[in-house]
């Protein structure tokens, strides 16, 4: 898979934290995420977190 930003190699990866377990995709040229679900999220942990928050609050 080439990186949307990039076109550099991606490569599947399991991301995990104190909050959330994910599968995605890491470019290994410029270091962009993007979730299985083709969302692209942010680079750090805490971004991550308050996407699911504010996605979970929508719903509710």
């Amino acid at each position: 898979m080439k990186c949307t930003k990039c076109s550099g190699l991606m490569v599947s990866q399991s991301f995990f934290d104190h909050f959330l377990n994910f599968d995605g995709w890491k470019c290994l040229n410029c270091g962009k995420i993007i979730a299985r679900k083709e969302k692209i999220i942010e680079f750090d942990a805490f971004s991550i977190f308050c996407q699911q928050q504010k996605h979970n609050n929508k719903n509710n």
